[in-house]
């Protein structure tokens, strides 16, 4: 299937772009609904139909940032689980090609991650992953698998990665225990959001050192976007996701890259796949203004 750029923009050259958009559609380890792999195509599919002038931020696409969208990671779905380690690190060797641009990702299911920040980073240790969703990913093991979606988190915060956690309705025991006792990990609860959203928003708004955002897009209340896997009810809303892109886009700190993940194209489109595509565009957007004004103020 030939991919559209995003936004149907005229596509830049690699070397010219400021944004890069990857399409890695994997799905081998989903435990419930199925067709992750659908994500990337719909998401590109569908956002040709949003103005490339963003009205809150004043970015006009047009003019910047320059975005190419890149050929998709190529996946074997049916793959075994003991293909899926060397998988992710062929994966990682070849996003390292990438490094020094912003990197977006669209997935797929969650396990991506991992293979986007090992292949950003040469070493990821004091990386902080800020990290939207409705399940927390720390299981040690899934369905008997250590590679999972499930597990994504734990084999990073093994890696030495900290996380805040933003959203999270969804845990094993095990899981809690470690976000209430395991270092490098501050979980904001999806119960707690509305106590806890001042000190969240400051903690985001102070990020330091090397930052990625990863958007599990069942993060977000079901009633934004119902088409994913798993979906839990009292997600964030629209407001929430958005104050939570712009405090990371506003902090002090060094923004790699990001992905949007565990999106499932809708049967019958529109349905919310431009909802998933102006996400994308957001979390372009937000980035974009910063940068900006950044320059405008130098």
């Amino acid at each position: 299937m030939t991919l559209t750029n995003f936004l149907n923009l005229p596509s830049c050259s690699l070397d010219a772009a400021d944004v890069l958009i990857l399409p890695w559609p994997l799905e081998k380890t989903v435990s419930y609904g199925t067709g992750t792999q659908t994500g990337p195509a719909a998401i590109l599919a569908a956002s040709p139909q949003i103005e490339p002038f963003e009205e809150e931020t004043l970015v006009d696409f047009t003019k910047r940032p320059k975005i190419h969208t890149l050929d998709p990671i190529a996946v074997d779905n049916s793959m075994s689980d003991g293909q899926l380690p060397e998988h992710l690190a062929k994966a990682a060797r070849h996003i390292a090609q990438y490094r020094g641009r912003f990197l977006l990702t669209l997935g797929g299911e969650h396990l991506i991650t991992y293979g986007i920040v090992d292949g950003l980073f040469d070493d990821p240790v004091g990386v902080t992953i800020v990290q939207i969703d409705a399940h927390a990913d720390l299981a040690d093991t899934l369905g008997g698998r250590r590679w999972s979606h499930g597990t994504v988190m734990r084999r990073l915060w093994e890696r030495g990665c900290g996380f805040v956690q933003i959203g999270i309705r969804s845990v094993t025991r095990p899981e809690y225990e470690l976000t209430q006792s395991g270092p490098r990990i501050e979980t904001y609860f999806a119960h707690q959001l509305d106590l806890r959203w001042a000190e969240l928003m400051h903690r985001l708004q102070t990020l330091t050192g090397r930052v990625y955002l990863t958007i599990d897009v069942d993060g977000l209340d079901p009633s934004i976007i119902p088409s994913t896997g798993t979906p839990q009810p009292n997600g964030l809303s629209w407001r929430q996701t958005m104050e939570v892109i712009r405090a990371v886009a506003s902090a002090p700190c060094e923004w790699i890259g990001a992905d949007v993940v565990e999106f499932v194209a809708s049967p019958h489109p529109p349905g919310c796949d431009l909802t998933a595509a102006r996400l994308v565009m957001k979390v372009i957007a937000l980035r974009e203004a910063t940068a900006q004004r950044a320059a405008t103020d130098d």
